[in-house]
């Protein structure tokens, strides 16, 4: 078996790509009798300082295995100093000063796969804080949706990874794991929060929102999609998709080396 991936992302409209707050990442480790996959996202706080570094320093330090659920704390102490050494020594008027002792805040979103070689299934694992979301898709269905599964779960604030450990104090008790078993043939579609609240709304109401996302073409194919969505009103007076940064990362399980 053998995991296909894509990562597609895009700013906000009216922004430059050196103000997108979004990361993503992956990592492969082959051992002797088995394969390790590793994929996350993270999405930057936009009203805090530096969180596209915070958020790149989530999404890589999970792929780099440095992330275990039940040890949060553990887990983000060297990432914290990671960040604070990148950040400190800066000279800031004193309002920009006090924003950066806040610390800087994002979700993360990361699955790990383990499998064979020559084996039809997968073992996987995923952690999730905050609102990205993890989508198990199998044929044209929505098979799972982690850790949030409703349009009405992304309108309640979500708890965020901070830099400043302060800020963590019960973030423990707002980690979501996930775990099961996947399929040669399975897809699993990793998206920043406003990307997965408009499928899960596009998908209530039209099924083919999934052959569409399966067989987009490429970074142009995502970014017309995006403009197309970001520019469509939806019957509530709202555009179906919000107007931020979005990121997608697209895998599929498939048979052979």
């Amino acid at each position: 078996m053998r995991i296909e991936s894509d990562c597609f992302s895009l700013p906000k409209a009216g922004n430059r790509s050196d103000e997108y707050e979004d990361a993503s990442h992956i990592s492969t480790h082959v051992q002797k009798d088995a394969t390790i996959c590793r994929f996350a996202i993270a999405d930057g706080a936009s009203e805090s300082s530096y969180a596209d570094l915070w958020a790149n320093l989530l999404a890589s330090g999970y792929c780099f295995g440095r992330f275990d659920g039940t040890t949060i704390h553990k887990s983000v102490s060297p990432l914290l100093k990671a960040w604070q050494k990148k950040t400190g020594g800066k000279s800031l008027p004193w309002y920009a000063q006090e924003k950066l002792s806040s610390g800087a805040f994002s979700t993360l979103a990361g699955i790990t796969f383990r499998f064979a070689n020559d084996a039809e299934s997968a073992a996987f694992d995923g952690i999730a804080v905050g609102d990205s979301c993890i989508f198990h898709v199998r044929g044209d269905t929505v098979f799972s949706s982690f850790p949030l599964s409703t349009v009405d779960d992304f309108g309640r604030r979500p708890v965020l990874i901070s830099s400043n450990a302060a800020n963590n104090a019960r973030l423990h008790a707002f980690v979501h794991q996930w775990s099961g078993t996947a399929e040669a043939g399975d897809a699993f579609w990793l998206m920043t929060d406003a990307l997965a609240c408009w499928l899960l709304t596009r998908y209530k109401e039209d099924r083919s929102v999934i052959r569409r996302l399966l067989e987009l073409d490429g970074a142009r194919a995502f970014n017309h999609l995006v403009h197309e969505e970001r520019q469509l009103i939806h019957r509530k007076g709202h555009a179906y998709l919000r107007n931020d940064d979005v990121t997608f990362i697209r895998l599929k399980l498939v048979k052979g080396t």
